[in-house]
């Protein structure tokens, strides 16, 4: 075939143009993210005090926590998902936000009575909580994964770091419609272990499934 032969037919049946790239990654996170909202319904159930929980200091300081932590998360995901583009301050960011909790957590350590402040630290939940958010990030890190294939990561190890660390926050997210904690220790010690866990799940997941 002629190459004006060829360039004539592609534009004849012209492929379609690829979803952009925000808008792939917010699709595979909206459709996962429902999932993970339907298994805490079902397996986990919510917490029949939410209505008194959705007031505490110490929930609304978790929320705006996990906020923040989301932010850097989804800045380095859309980063990390094309060739060429720097990580920035993201991982300086999710570090500096988790020990900000860790701080308060310490902080509110020290002030408590001694034979307390292990219990701090604990809380009554401790044997389920980043297992928790673990099993509620896997439907929303398998989906960033996928969509992830689909784009051009360079660097597959963090961008599946990134897609942990969004997924671990999105269950987080979740998981506190359930939890009872209400102790900066604890969010500090069981939901940072549980994203952290996500994270490193996801950068040993995207190190083999997003080369090229």
């Amino acid at each position: 075939m002629k190459t004006q032969d060829l360039i004539g037919l592609l534009a004849q049946d012209p492929m379609p143009a690829a979803p952009p790239v925000r808008q792939q990654l917010s699709q595979a996170l909206l459709g996962s993210a429902l999932v993970s909202g339907t298994w805490l319904l079902v397996f986990w159930g919510l917490n029949p005090d939410m209505g008194t929980m959705a007031i505490h200091p110490a929930f609304a300081t978790k929320m705006l926590w996990l906020l923040a932590l989301a932010v850097f998360s989804a800045r380095g995901l859309l980063h990390l998902s094309r060739p060429g583009m720097g990580v920035g301050s993201t991982f300086w960011g999710l570090a500096l936000a988790l020990l900000a909790m860790g701080s308060l957590g310490l902080m509110q350590s020290l002030e408590a009575n001694p034979d307390s402040r292990m219990a701090l630290w604990m809380g009554s939940s401790w044997q389920t909580c980043a297992l928790s958010i673990l099993a509620l990030a896997l439907p929303v890190l398998g989906a960033l994964l996928w969509a992830l294939r689909q784009l051009a990561p360079t660097r597959p190890a963090l961008a599946g770091a990134a897609a942990g660390a969004m997924a671990g926050c999105v269950a987080a997210g979740f998981y506190s419609l359930h939890c009872t904690e209400t102790t900066f220790a604890f969010f500090a010690a069981w939901y940072g272990g549980g994203m952290l866990i996500v994270s490193a799940l996801g950068a040993l997941l995207g190190s083999r499934l997003l080369r090229w």
